[in-house]
């Protein structure tokens, strides 16, 4: 019985989450399963690596028996370099050839150091072409190949979470009419994804909830760890204004720390909103939706609609997904903001999705080159199989036809040697006739002689 279960993992920087779905009849998505593990730890400290990310994985493929599966795996934008251009007018032999070029100039490292990708975007019937380029250092690439592949899990290549979001917008809010930015706000980095009609962009931030952790943690002089089970348990987003503070100093202080942080993000957010509107010829978003971990933080949602004064709601990852009687609904509708990459890679995989794009390493390259080569392959050998079948009927009817030469040739050799021996036997007869018919023909020449004789005397006398 085939496996129609569509698994999707998302390595985020703080956590490990996977998914199991599958399609519905009318052609929409039901999650079947879920599962998640969380990591510890600065996740912008180098020396965790992805060993915890690994066992993570590894724990998570367990429990959704995904081992040894195919698996769609998403990766954050945190290592990933993503840029928009848009090219003149081309025709499709040139494509290939143009965003290369854009390629190089674009991305910050030498082009054969990194893994890219690009996707189509924007309305086709503007006269200028859109292009997101995608990419991501080769090695950093490989790591995360070896760890996922180390965990047991099969997979293609990687998709990047900005982009499985857009996916999973698309999807869930395809009724949205106007500008609407994705606030999603992850350990590391937050993304920034507006989406104005086929128009779609995408910014990365280097400011994150372990960003806020770490300010929690340097404004009370406690680890990491003391910080984020601190921000986890009681933090909350301070309202400011008229708003009194908590009665516990401690908390209040804590409130206020993740304001501030969140205040140095509202302002890259406004930044980013004016470059899209003056460079990318996008319009103001009339919406706000956030989404990531950082966004359970409470009070987020009246933050972001004090400072950017538009509707803030949280991002439904489930809103037009089917919840499976299998799958805690309580649950997992209070997770449903972290798990639109879940989602939109689950839309990729049953190609569902506007933006379609892995970044895979040179081994899944070569392997999926050999699968593209390989039909070649097998009728090359079939015809080589075919030319020495030939090859060897013809030498075998060869041989066969030598066979029956050689033995006709035996028989004539046979036949004429048959006529030599008579032929030898009837020439030693002529000798021996020739042997006695001698003294017989010497009889009659003397005969002869005296004849003549005795008459040639008779005349003298």
């Amino acid at each position: 019985m085939a496996d129609d279960r569509i698994i999707c993992m998302n390595l985020g920087s703080q956590h490990v989450a996977g998914a199991v779905f599958t399609k519905t009849p009318d052609g929409g998505l039901a999650l079947r399963q879920f599962q998640r593990a969380d990591l510890v730890g600065d996740p912008s400290v180098e020396e965790r690596g992805l060993g915890q990310t690994k066992m993570a994985l590894t724990e998570v493929a367990g429990g959704l028996k995904a081992k040894g599966v195919h698996s769609e795996v998403v990766i954050s934008g945190q290592p990933v370099f993503i840029r928009f251009v848009k090219l003149p007018p081309l025709d499709v032999d040139q494509v290939d050839q143009i965003v290369e070029f854009e390629a190089q100039q674009q991305v910050p490292f030498p082009i054969n150091e990194v893994v890219w990708n690009y996707q189509l975007m924007g309305d086709p019937e503007e006269l200028e072409v859109e292009v997101m380029l995608a990419a991501i250092k080769s090695d950093e690439l490989e790591e995360i190949d070896q760890a996922v592949r180390g965990a047991g899990v099969k997979n293609q290549g990687v998709g990047v979470a900005p982009i499985a979001l857009y996916n999973a917008f698309r999807f869930n809010y395809a009724d949205l009419e106007g500008t609407t930015v994705i606030i999603d706000i992850g350990a590391r980095t937050t993304n920034l994804i507006y989406v104005e009609g086929n128009k779609v962009f995408i910014r990365t931030i280097k400011i994150g909830g372990a960003d806020i952790t770490k300010a929690i943690a340097k404004e009370f002089d406690v680890s990491f760890p003391d910080a984020e089970q601190r921000k986890i348990a009681d933090g909350f987003v301070a309202l400011g204004g008229p708003y009194a503070d908590h009665d516990d100093p401690v908390i209040a202080g804590i409130s206020k720390v993740i304001r501030n942080s969140l205040t140095r993000l509202h302002s890259e957010v406004m930044r980013t909103t004016n470059f899209f509107r003056s460079q990318q010829g996008g319009s103001a978003p009339e919406l706000a939706l956030v989404c990531g971990a950082t966004a359970a933080l409470p009070f987020i949602r009246e933050f972001f609609a004090e400072k950017l004064n538009i509707p803030i709601d949280y991002f439904n990852a489930l809103r037009n997904v089917t919840v499976a009687g299998t799958v805690d609904r309580e649950a997992i509708s209070a997770q449903a903001h972290t798990l639109g990459e879940l989602v939109g890679a689950a839309l990729g995989a049953s190609g569902k999705a506007p933006a379609q794009m892995e970044l895979a390493p040179a081994s899944v390259r070569a392997a999926k080159e050999f699968a593209k080569r390989k039909p070649a392959l097998i009728l090359s050998t079939l015809a080589l199989a075919a030319m020495l079948a030939a090859l060897g009927f013809w030498h075998q009817k060869a041989a066969a036809i030598a066979v029956e030469k050689s033995a006709s040739l035996e028989s004539t050799e046979k036949e004429l040697s048959d006529h030599s021996v008579a032929i030898g036997e009837l020439k030693a007869q002529l000798e021996k006739m020739e042997t006695e018919k001698q003294p017989y023909i010497q009889a009659v020449t003397d005969r002869a002689y005296w004849t003549g004789l005795y008459n040639d005397l008779s005349q003298r006398m």
